[in-house]
Order: C-alpha cells, then sequence, then structure tokens
C-alpha cells in the first residue's frame, strides 16, 4: 500500500470514528442482533480451536465479545487504517490466543501469494465499498483461502431485487435521515454523504451467482433487517 492510500485511509478513519460508534451505539444497523447470530454460528465450531481472517476488521471491537467466548486459535485483523489496528491490538490485548494484524487493501490481502487458510473468514460491512469485478475476485480469493471444511461469514448491506442503486440509495438515506436520530446534523450529513459516495452494494441474487462461480456450493441468509443481511457461505 502506498503512503498516500496510507494517509487517506487514516483520515477516512479519525473522520468517520465517532460518526460510527454513535451509529453503532444506536444500534442503526441492527449490529447488536447480527452478532449474536455471528456468535451462535462460531460457538458451532466449539470446543475444536479454529483460526479466524477478519477482513476489514476495523478496531474489532465487535468481534471482541465473541473472540472471548469462542475457542479461536489464531486471528488475523487486515484493515487499511492505521489507527483503527492499533484500536484493535488495544481491545484484543487480552486474549490467549495468536493475534497479528496486516495494514493492507482486504482484496490485496487475499490475493497475494500466501498459502495460509483459515477454518472462517469474516467480513463485516465492507463488501459494498467493491466494486463488481472487485467482488467477484473478492468471493474468488475468500473461496481460496478456505480450509475445505471452512466457511465465509459475511455481514453487508444488499439492495432488494429489482431496486436499481439510486432508488437504493435515496431509500437507505431517507430511513438514516428519520431514524438514525441520536447524530447531530454534521453527523448525519457527512454519514449521508459517505453512503452515497461509497456504497455499491448489489442484490442477494447478484452476490449468489458470484459465489457460486467462486466455488461456494452453500449460500444461505441467516438474518435480515432491512437491507442487512448476515450470510453463510461454504
Amino acid at each position: 500500500m502506498t503512503a498516500e492510500a496510507q494517509t487517506l485511509s487514516h483520515q477516512f478513519f479519525v473522520d468517520t470514528w465517532t460518526v460510527y460508534k454513535k451509529i453503532v451505539q444506536g444500534n442503526f444497523m441492527f449490529h447488536q442482533e447480527i452478532y449474536q447470530s455471528v456468535d451462535r454460528l462460531l460457538k458451532e465450531r466449539d470446543p475444536a480451536p479454529f483460526s479466524l481472517l477478519d477482513l476489514g476488521c476495523g478496531d474489532a471491537e465487535n468481534l471482541h465479545p465473541l473472540l472471548l467466548r469462542r475457542n479461536v486459535a489464531h486471528y488475523v485483523g487486515v484493515d487499511l487504517s492505521v489507527v483503527a489496528l492499533k484500536l484493535a491490538a488495544e481491545h484484543l490485548q487480552n486474549l490467549q490466543l495468536k493475534v497479528e494484524f496486516q495494514v493492507d487493501d482486504m482484496l490485496h490481502f487475499l490475493e497475494q501469494e500466501d498459502p495460509r487458510t483459515f477454518d472462517v473468514i469474516f467480513s463485516g460491512f465492507a463488501l459494498h465499498h467493491l466494486s463488481p469485478t472487485e467482488k467477484r475476485r473478492f468471493l474468488i480469493a475468500v473461496k481460496k483461502r478456505l480450509t475445505p471444511e471452512g466457511e465465509f461469514i459475511l455481514v453487508d448491506v444488499f439492495r432488494d431485487e429489482g431496486q436499481h442503486l439510486p432508488n437504493y440509495l435515496d431509500a437507505y438515506c431517507g430511513k438514516m435521515a428519520t431514524e438514525w436520530r441520536t447524530l447531530t446534523k454534521e453527523e448525519m450529513d457527512y454519514a449521508i454523504t459517505h453512503v452515497r459516495e461509497f456504497d455499491t452494494p448489489d442484490t442477494l441474487k447478484t452476490i449468489e451467482i458470484l459465489a457460486s462461480e467462486a466455488g461456494f456450493t452453500r449460500f444461505k441468509t441467516l438474518d435480515q433487517y432491512t437491507w442487512h443481511r448476515l450470510i453463510q457461505m461454504a
């Protein structure tokens, strides 16, 4: 990653930190319900130890309580933000397991020559930032990095079937404006601008087709809250 990319990532994380924390605390994107379901998924692997790759991990605060409860032997967190990874290291310092962090773009990390495979690959609210071509490459690379019995756990937003991106953005931002009431006007403006500039979610069917082409034979929606879904692939 270039120095310019690191600088942009650093500033992006600093700019969005307060807003994002308020969004999580307000449960506007259903983090509480979704991560409870993620916990139940990981519990199915107990008591055998397993490895977990967290793509776009941020500060890892949402996964932290799950890592405390589950038998994760090796955790690898990947994110572009140095600031985020420093906070993640602080959050996970009390865990009795092998922890690694990598400053990198998650697609670049997956596609580099690296023999390591993982029992669980997780990504939370990151895939929708990729272009259609990048999403295809991402799913292909994820499949290659899983162990034979491994699974990909995806948390993300998805457009409704037949819903064009401009209509989705209007609907999502409209819901933000009326329901995300703990944000100040400046924070709301920032959040809406972020969504309109960076979010390019696909429909569930589109991602399912890409997953099948990547070699996944199981694709299951476990939770759905408005446009927010928890998907399990294997």
